[in-house]
């Protein structure tokens, strides 16, 4: 992009969702910012957002959840995920993980060490908003084994929490429900 752009080119980068959430929004903006290259960010919504929406899941609800998490599951050169699981496992909150498939079964595991109950609400929304989108829903101690049956694939969303209960009632009522 700097280099298009010294050149008097016009450059646009799009990216699903918002670029800066667990995008490389914020590190190209840094990039073009220090080249001294002049930008502007149109942002969009998050895919945790879209896949709510789309799936039936209310992201935060007053019965439900009165704090929304984002996370992410992948971290850089492979290293061990390392989140804070006290904080991902407290009460009446939501927790969305982005890039959290490869890791799946450790995320779960931290989850219910750190007291999210084994019967906690989970889903797996795949290809969120895109076609072909699939929303996978079960119970926290069983979102390993659910995401291996139903060969689950990236780009995948995990939601974990009692918001996810309310996929069932509210996704049959919906227009244009996918998955």
């Amino acid at each position: 992009m700097i280099r298009l752009a010294r050149e008097g080119r016009r450059v646009l980068r799009i990216k699903g969702g918002d670029g800066y959430i667990f995008g490389r929004g914020g590190e190209e903006a840094q990039a073009l910012a220090a080249a001294g290259v002049p930008f502007t960010v149109i942002p969009g919504i998050t895919a945790a957002q879209g896949a709510a929406a789309a799936a039936g899941i209310p992201l935060t609800h007053r019965d439900h959840a009165r704090a929304l998490v984002l996370a992410t599951g992948h971290l850089q050169d492979n290293r061990v995920v390392d989140l804070d699981w006290e904080m991902l496992a407290r009460p009446n909150q939501t927790v969305v993980i982005y890039m959290g498939l490869g890791t799946l079964p450790v995320i779960c595991e931290q989850l219910i060490a750190h007291g999210l109950p084994a019967s906690t609400p989970a889903a797996l929304i795949e290809r969120a908003t895109q076609p072909g989108q699939r929303c996978v829903a079960g119970q926290l101690c069983d979102l390993p084994a659910l995401a291996q049956s139903a060969a689950v694939k990236p780009p995948t969303l995990i939601m974990i929490g009692e918001v996810v209960s309310l996929h069932e009632q509210l996704r049959p009522a919906m227009r244009s429900a996918p998955g």
